[in-house]
């Protein structure tokens, strides 16, 4: 297909990137989602608000580390001070979904508030926004694939290539489709991000598959992201056993106390 990557770009003292337009923009869109919804569900918008802001601080922080934890690249230095240059590209989704997940729920549980319905809140304006952040990805040549003869491959660093953010982007899409459909009929609260958590891990789980090792470093032939999403898929299972029982018990006491 055909393909092109853009440079960085100077506006004055100012180095711009695709990335870095994107980035902002996808958190932009998934602000005004997500303040839509939660005046449609007729909440809070305001804590809405100053919580997407508190994420804001974890995704960077988290996306930040994990990057530097398990995706800095081999053999070049790094110091105190790389850690904090963002500017110069490297911010890796779990780290800032984990990330957000902390700091969120730290917010939330401060102000006493349901954890899970403020994730489902989320969930979309999240895929809205990670669909913004993978676009800037593609326009900037992150995270190249493998070599590939398909005839939809792009030409990436001297080869044709698995378009693996094209394919995540695609996945997205009909993640947050089916996820819409799904939010009209869901009355759990949490399950709608719970079930979002576990089609995300199966897709990046097989995705990986297509990434290139000096991007996506092997641990027992599985990336940092692949060990981590098979725990979170298995994990999100367990939260939405154990918060099915107990939206079981609580309107198996209402039905009592309504015969009664």
């Amino acid at each position: 297909m055909p393909y092109k990557v853009f440079p960085m770009f100077n506006i004055g003292p100012l180095m711009i990137n695709m990335y870095g337009i994107m980035f902002a923009s996808g958190f932009l869109a998934a602000s005004l989602l997500a303040s839509r919804i939660t005046k449609k569900s007729g909440m809070d918008t305001e804590i809405t608000q100053n919580l997407i802001l508190v994420i804001f601080g974890g995704v960077i922080v988290g996306a930040r580390l994990f990057y530097v934890a398990f995706y800095w690249p081999e053999g070049k230095s790094l110091g105190f001070v790389d850690v904090f240059k963002v500017w110069e590209g490297g911010l890796a989704f779990y780290g800032g979904f984990l990330g957000a997940l902390l700091s969120g729920y730290l917010f939330v549980k401060k102000k006493g508030l349901n954890f899970w319905k403020y994730a489902d809140i989320l969930t979309l304006p999240l895929i809205l926004g990670h669909i913004f952040g993978r676009v800037g990805d593609y326009l900037t040549g992150g995270h190249p694939g493998k070599e590939t003869t398909l005839t939809w491959g792009i030409y990436l660093d001297n080869a044709v290539r698995h378009p693996v953010v094209l394919y995540e982007i695609i996945g997205l899409i009909l993640i947050g489709a089916s996820l819409v459909s799904y939010k009209r009929g869901s009355r759990i609260g949490g399950f709608l991000f719970l079930t979002y958590v576990q089609l995300y891990a199966v897709q990046r789980l097989f995705l990986d598959i297509f990434r290139i090792e000096s991007t996506d470093p092997r641990t027992i032939g599985l990336t940092p992201t692949q060990i981590l999403v098979i725990a979170l898929f298995a994990m999100a299972v367990i939260a939405k056993r154990r918060i099915k029982n107990g939206f079981a018990s609580t309107n198996s006491r209402r039905i009592a106390v309504d015969d009664g």
